[in-house]
Parts: structure tokens; C-alpha cells; sequence
């Protein structure tokens, strides 16, 4: 149910690059540690905002036979790229864990490789 779940939210914010669905998808007290920072509920809703309005396009793929979920939590590696025009895309793996509250994200624990914080595409525009 939650990996299912999860894999709705991917596509309908991250690929279709919808923000106005994170309230839907996302717990108003959630919290994503990323790559040894914390991002709020409000910084992450901020932040997508500003990616989604550039031309960036996202694909994920999942590796299905490391997804888990057990009682309100899913584990599972994937991978993201992002397509810049005239760049060459770049290709992260994730590893995640997922715990839902009330039938939205809640906690979201990652760890990207190459780090997503430390890439030209996710640096604050001015």
C-alpha cells in the first residue's frame, strides 16, 4: 500500500514537476533528512517549487526487489536523473526510507549518490 503510495507521489510531483500536489502527498510535520541536512515541510515545499519551474525534466526508476514496507515504513533504492537542455543528464541513485502519518509523508530519510546538494541544478537561482 505505501510503496504504491510513494511511487504516486514520484510521478505526480517529481516527473509531471506538480508542487501544488506535495500538501497532498506530504504531512504538514514532515521532515527529509538528506545527505546530512534536515529540510522542513516548508523548505521542501519552497524548494520544489523553485526546481519545478525550470526545464529540467525528471525520470525514476526503482529497484523493485529492494523495496520493503513494513507497518507505515518503506525502504527501497531507486534512481532519478535529471535532463537539463544541452547538458548531460545526471543520474542519482537514492537510497530511502518512508514513514507515513495519517496517509502522507512524514519522515523521509535519504542518502543520494552523487550527493543532489552539491549539483548546479539544485543551486539557488538569484
Amino acid at each position: 500500500m505505501y510503496i504504491e503510495k510513494l511511487k504516486d507521489m514520484f510521478l505526480h510531483t517529481t516527473i509531471k514537476k506538480d508542487a501544488s500536489l506535495i500538501p497532498i502527498y506530504y504531512h504538514q510535520e514532515f521532515i527529509c533528512y538528506t545527505n546530512e541536512q534536515a529540510i522542513t515541510y516548508k523548505e521542501y515545499l519552497a524548494s520544489h517549487q523553485e526546481y519545478y519551474l525550470h526545464q529540467k525534466k525528471y525520470a525514476v526508476e526503482y529497484d523493485d526487489q529492494t523495496f520493503l514496507e513494513s507497518g507505515t515504513k518503506v525502504a527501497g533504492r531507486m534512481w532519478i536523473t535529471i535532463t537539463v537542455p544541452d547538458e548531460k543528464p545526471k543520474r542519482l541513485e537514492v537510497i530511502l526510507i518512508a514513514e507515513f502519518k495519517e496517509e502522507k509523508i512524514y519522515r523521509l530519510w535519504e542518502l543520494t549518490y552523487p550527493d543532489w546538494s552539491n549539483l548546479p541544478e539544485f543551486e539557488k537561482k538569484k
